[in-house]
């Protein structure tokens, strides 16, 4: 592919516009690496992340050895995508508050005037990056023979696995700053406070039901079952698949309700703090490669726990992880 620049990560590569583009989304590829190796202890197949546009046929890459291709929104392209989907929610929200045209045209421009900038950009690649590559890793590595039927209505969000499970395993991939992120909002909702990217939401029922998330689907299942669920913006490179959620809060909104996706995002706050959950408790970087082997065995949460709960530091049941749990967050 000349017309594209490459940089490596230790079992990977990126194909980007620029030699600096390549080697700055290369960069978090590697950290990501280094997570999933501290907590699965699995190996990574040889992975090629493609930064679009322009968008390029997987098949020959496929055919050249990799066994995952990601394609990744990038670029001034990217951007212009991102303006034009604050601008197109902004605009939503102005016609459901009868707005007439001056006032739609302010708060158009004063959303914009907030637009993520280059930097929010890049973090979003630092973070987002990494998590999608997770979930192809994760499922490569515990479900290798795994094949989704043509035309079936999915069963979970991601990979075969249990939703809240599928999901640690692209958010322990995340950076630093998003991880802080969603520790700091998960102690937000259980004050009752109201996180900007969620709304105005009670949270704290469902952050303490543990045994609900661990049956819970991801609440972005209904909407990949059935196109016309209501979704919340998503920004990205037409024709290539690959798309970023853009949370904006138009000002003014917070009395509206909950943000479009808020659910989504309670779910992957819930999953992060689990996440340290088990870890603490275990005293176990690998924890989730435990879970994982006998989620994939067939086992079930409950009767994992059953057989190897106490040896991993960990209660015997569902219902007494669920009341560890609230303990737990509770002294948090």
């Amino acid at each position: 592919m000349p017309e594209r620049r490459c940089a490596a990560a230790p079992h990977g590569v990126v194909l980007a516009e620029t030699d600096a583009e390549a080697a700055r989304l290369a960069g978090y590829l590697v950290a990501g690496e280094t997570r999933f190796t501290r907590h699965f202890d699995r190996p990574i197949g040889p992975y090629v992340v493609v930064a679009a546009p322009p968008v390029v046929d997987a098949a020959p890459l496929t055919a050249a050895g990799f066994d995952h291709a990601l394609t990744w929104p990038a670029g001034e392209a990217f951007r212009e995508a991102t303006r034009r989907g604050i601008e197109q929610a902004t605009r939503s929200f102005a016609a459901s508050q009868n707005m007439d045209p001056v006032q739609t045209r302010q708060v158009v421009d004063n959303a914009l005037s907030r637009a993520p900038d280059d930097r929010a950009l890049a973090a979003i690649d630092s973070a987002m990056m990494p998590h999608e590559l997770g979930h192809l890793l994760f499922t490569a590595a515990f479900w290798p023979d795994d094949r989704t039927e043509g035309g079936a209505r999915p069963k979970h969000y991601g990979g075969p696995g249990p939703d809240w499970l599928d999901e640690a395993a692209a958010i322990v991939m995340e950076d630093e700053a998003t991880t802080d992120q969603r520790r700091a909002q998960f102690a937000q909702l259980m004050k009752g406070e109201t996180v900007a990217s969620i709304g105005p939401l009670d949270a704290r029922p469902i952050l303490t039901d543990l045994s609900g998330l661990l049956e819970r689907p991801h609440p972005g299942l209904a909407r990949l079952n059935d196109p016309a669920a209501p979704r919340p913006p998503m920004t990205g490179i037409p024709g290539s698949g690959a798309q970023v959620g853009v949370n904006f809060a138009p000002a003014g909104s917070a009395g509206s309700g909950p943000r479009p996706g808020a659910l989504d995002t309670v779910f992957y706050i819930q999953v992060r703090r689990f996440v340290d959950y088990l870890i603490e408790r275990s005293g176990q970087p690998t924890i989730l490669a435990e879970i994982a082997r006998a989620m994939a065995s067939g086992e079930t949460m409950e009767t994992w726990l059953q057989e190897a709960g106490s040896a991993h530091g960990l209660p015997a049941s569902v219902a007494a992880l669920d009341d560890d749990w609230r303990r737990y967050i509770e002294a948090a």
